[in-house]
């Protein structure tokens, strides 16, 4: 493939992208979850722990990533991620 046909389908690719993903590891567990960016809102992606239950519910659910300002913050995200299923 020439540099042109390279440069063309970056250039398609770029125009194409939403955001991305990053995979972390809850700590002192081996659970995962993402977090990341889609079209300049931070969000954070849980494995949906309502999914055995209605084989049509989603696989995962994007939220919004609240703003870590405090200690309370902190204790609130710890909190919600104990209360999902993780990847």
């Amino acid at each position: 493939m020439s540099d042109t046909a390279k440069k063309k389908e970056n250039t398609e690719w770029d125009e194409r992208e939403m955001g991305a993903l990053w995979i972390n590891v809850k700590p002192g567990s081996n659970d995962k979850y993402l977090t990341g960016h889609i079209n300049k809102e931070k969000v954070i992606v849980f494995k949906n722990k309502f999914k055995d239950e209605n084989p049509k519910a989603p696989d995962f659910r994007v939220y919004k990533q609240k703003e870590m300002n405090s200690s309370s913050s902190s204790k609130e995200k710890v909190q919600h991620e104990e209360e999902e299923d993780l990847i």
